[in-house]
């Protein structure tokens, strides 16, 4: 199964990867990540990225998925769909040249190479389970709280748009597309939600990770509750959720005219 784990800078990502590969020593991680991209070119990125940067990063990535099959077991630093969140935000805050006609440029290639994974666990903000910011004396990861949520907010909306508009997301394959699911909690707890998802062997549990049926039945969601310790928490942030949604369509409107 080929898996990706996406969200912000700062979420524990790097852990999260480490602590499934101990968890499920059957799967690797990719040959290469864009991280040694980034070392190797020079590329500027975050807040910095350009038209060309981005445009490495994408097809870096996508040519990176392309190397494994369906019955192979890896995990990915990040996918394409992050690339594109970042470049929106670039688009939409005008730091570089990123612009509308780079996006459209983008989103099809983002779109048909989802078709690589199974499943992205997104690593959201919470107030349930915040991760504290660290500071990186490499200065190769954003330590800016607010761009660190403002990102966020652009995979919150991505992550509504997928839920609540299945097979009609421009971002997303009609058919073969990947589960898309929240992972948060500390690291324990993040283990404990993926193990709703995938089994001892490493296989996928319920079936197909992109049907919501089966990764959303009853006895998942009940289980993923008894870790949740503030209920009244988590009811604020979906309503904080439901706002971001505008955001996401805002992004789809620009992209059709």
């Amino acid at each position: 199964m080929r898996l990706a784990i996406s969200g912000s800078a700062n979420q524990g990502k790097t852990t999260l990867i480490n602590d499934f590969l101990a968890e499920w020593p059957v799967y690797k991680r990719e040959s290469s990540t864009y991280r040694e991209l980034l070392k190797k070119e020079k590329l500027p990125h975050s807040k910095k990225a350009t038209k060309d940067s981005q445009w490495k990063i994408l097809n870096f990535m996508v040519d990176e998925l392309q190397k494994y099959k369906r019955n192979d077991n890896v995990i990915f630093d990040r996918c394409p769909l992050d690339n594109l969140v970042y470049s929106m935000w670039c688009m939409e805050k005008q730091t570089s040249d990123i612009d509308k006609e780079f996006i459209d440029k983008c989103i099809p290639i983002v779109r048909e190479s989802m078709r690589f994974l199974d499943i992205i666990f997104f690593t959201p903000i919470t107030k349930v389970a915040p991760v504290p910011i660290k500071e990186d004396k490499s200065k190769e990861r954003e330590v800016d709280p607010v761009y660190i949520k403002e990102i966020d907010s652009i995979f919150k909306a991505i992550y509504n748009q997928y839920t609540l508009n299945s097979g009609k997301n421009p971002f997303f394959p009609k058919n073969d597309q990947p589960g898309m699911i929240e992972i948060f909690g500390n690291p324990l707890e993040r283990i404990q939600m993926i193990k709703f998802y995938v089994d001892t062997e490493g296989n996928p549990i319920g079936g197909d990770p992109s049907t919501p049926d089966n990764l959303f039945n009853p006895e998942n969601l009940m289980a993923m509750e008894a870790l949740l310790k503030d209920q009244k928490k988590i009811a604020s942030n979906e309503n904080a959720y439901k706002e971001e949604i505008n955001k996401i369509k805002d992004f789809v409107k620009k992209t059709k005219r």
